[in-house]
């Protein structure tokens, strides 16, 4: 499925309040500040910029949006048959990213 039919059912099942933050997210906003309507906001506006098919047990989801102070936020979602799993969100950390939508080379020792 290509990611414009993903981003789509993604926005459908948040809008039909579908969705499932993870323990693990939502520790994540909470020591990063971040609030769900932020979330919500990068899902609605944003878009899907990794994508893993493979993962299990639904295959995720990277969304690159921008809060409404203009930050670069991620939303990683795994998209279920009735449900969307918010799995974890992060701000842009320059190490891993030379820009929000490039990733750094990895450098292996």
């Amino acid at each position: 499925m290509k990611n414009v039919e993903v981003i789509k059912q993604i926005r459908k099942k948040v809008r039909e309040k579908k969705y499932r933050l993870s323990l693990h997210s939502e520790k994540r906003m909470d020591k990063r500040k971040i609030h769900f309507s932020e979330v919500k906001h990068v899902i609605s506006t944003g878009k899907i910029i990794e994508s893993y098919t493979d993962d299990k047990p639904f295959p995720s989801y990277l969304i690159l949006g921008h809060t409404h102070q203009r930050k670069p936020l991620y939303v990683l979602c795994a998209l279920g048959e009735n449900t969307v799993h918010i799995i974890t969100v992060h701000w842009m950390d320059p190490k891993k990213w030379l820009d929000p939508e490039t990733r750094r080379e990895r450098k292996y020792e």
